[in-house]
């Protein structure tokens, strides 16, 4: 619930961001040359510098082309993460405009933050998504004390995702002793890879188990998965206690 409530956030986040100019235009229509008077340069330089970040070349063009270009990668990466967003609801992107894009994503979003609402006793009517969302974060609050509290982490004062990020420190702690148990490296290993790595060691163990008990059956395990040995097993335990109960 409190994983679901934070990826709604994000994709709240980019339904909400949306694709402005870099900088306004010039409403009594400057030339196309670079400015040369002291009064434009720092709105020039702060071009150049918003260029370099996004690696866009410079070289022999106006304030005018500058701008331009920054415009339209400001609104492509904008459709971007809105394509992105739709992906994550189940949303088709295809003959949209970003406009009917977002229009859809809110409403998606919306659905979803209403049936978390639900199940969380907050009341969603008339709340935009904004305020919607800030009820659910006031609502799940509590819940993120009484987990902290429990792993004896301080809560005073903190926000939902400071309580949050030490609550997975703590769960990334546990992980790492009872990898540390199980034989498993975590240097450099993020929570979801040592839980995939604790879980390949305790099927890998599994495994052996089952060889072990089907050499003492006589039962080959070449070229057969985990669950065939398995259901072999089972058969030949339930021939011998089938055999014993006749007797």
């Amino acid at each position: 619930m409190l994983k679901k409530l934070t990826g709604l956030a994000l994709v709240g986040a980019i339904v909400l961001s949306v694709p402005v100019a870099v900088f306004a235009e010039n409403t009594q229509g400057a030339s196309t040359a670079a400015p040369t008077s002291k009064s434009a340069k720092p709105v020039k330089q702060l071009l150049l510098d918003k260029a370099q970040i996004f690696g866009l070349s410079t070289d022999g063009k106006t304030t005018e082309q500058i701008k331009a270009e920054l415009k339209a990668l400001s609104a492509a990466k904008h459709t971007e993460q809105l394509n992105k967003a739709a992906a994550k609801l189940g949303i088709s992107t295809d003959g949209k405009t970003a406009e009917q894009l977002k229009a859809d994503i809110q409403a998606a979003v919306q659905v979803k933050l209403k049936e978390k609402a639900t199940k969380l006793g907050v009341s969603a009517d008339g709340k935009t998504n904004k305020e919607l969302r800030a009820a659910l974060k006031a609502a799940v609050l509590p819940k993120l004390q009484e987990k902290a509290a429990k792993l004896g982490i301080t809560t005073d004062g903190k926000t939902n995702k400071e309580i949050r990020t030490e609550l997975q420190a703590a769960a990334l702690s546990k992980l790492q002793e009872k990898a540390t148990k199980a034989g498993v490296a975590t240097e450099g290993k993020t929570a979801k890879e040592i839980r995939a790595a604790l879980k390949a060691s305790k099927e890998s163990k599994r495994a052996e188990k089952l060889n072990e008990k089907a050499v003492k059956l006589g039962i080959s395990t070449e070229g057969k998965t985990t669950e065939q040995v398995f259901a072999e097993i089972e058969s030949a335990l339930k021939a011998k206690w089938e055999k014993r109960a006749q007797k």
